[in-house]
């Protein structure tokens, strides 16, 4: 009997490996190790959008701009068909179980844009704004988020700031060797 209580406590407790929003969201290698329950389609939303909200202010690295538009994807993804479903997607101990995998895959893709905008387009779009570039601040960082610069912020970028915006400059090609010397010294 005692040895059937330490097991149903060691059930109990996370493993150090169980996924929980966090440690999913951020990329950790982990196990979804909670097991499928009945659950509440807002409660597992709610959920999904604090752990969200969080990641969202790391990942704008102090953008305000950039983090309003992680909290609105974040909050679309967990209302969303992957989130809002009535099995639970965490335990009370905030392991997450198998149904949880979906959530988590459209969080993190929220996220990630996120941090692609942050890491590649502050500097850029700023340096663009200050060049009274057509293309407004919070449009150019989406687009680069996307990598997918429309007309006119090209326009803009062939104009200016290919220092800070150098990420997006095409590769250069390199020339091809020239074609070996003809060798004439075996013909008499």
């Amino acid at each position: 009997m005692l040895l059937a209580l330490a097991l149903l406590l060691v059930q109990a407790e996370p493993s150090g490996f169980a996924c929980t929003f966090e440690t999913a969201i951020g990329g950790s290698r982990c196990i979804y190790e909670a097991e499928s329950a009945p659950g509440d389609a807002r409660d597992n939303s709610k959920s999904a959008a604090d752990a969200g909200l969080r990641a969202c202010t790391a990942a704008a690295r102090r953008d305000e701009s950039l983090r309003k538009d992680c909290e609105k994807a974040v909050a679309e993804a967990s209302l969303g068909p992957r989130c809002s479903v009535a099995p639970r997607l965490a335990d009370a101990q905030g392991r997450l179980t198998a149904q949880a995998q979906g959530c988590v895959e459209a969080l993190r893709q929220a996220i990630a844009r996120t941090s692609r905008a942050a890491a590649l387009s502050l500097e850029c779009c700023k340096c663009l704004g200050d060049s009274r570039c057509a293309v407004g601040v919070s449009q150019c960082k989406s687009e680069l988020a996307d990598l997918m610069p429309g007309p006119a912020l090209k326009s803009c970028l062939a104009k200016s700031c290919q220092d800070a915006c150098a990420f997006l400059a095409p590769a250069r090609e390199t020339p091809p060797p020239p074609p070996p010397a003809a060798d004439h010294s075996d013909k008499i």
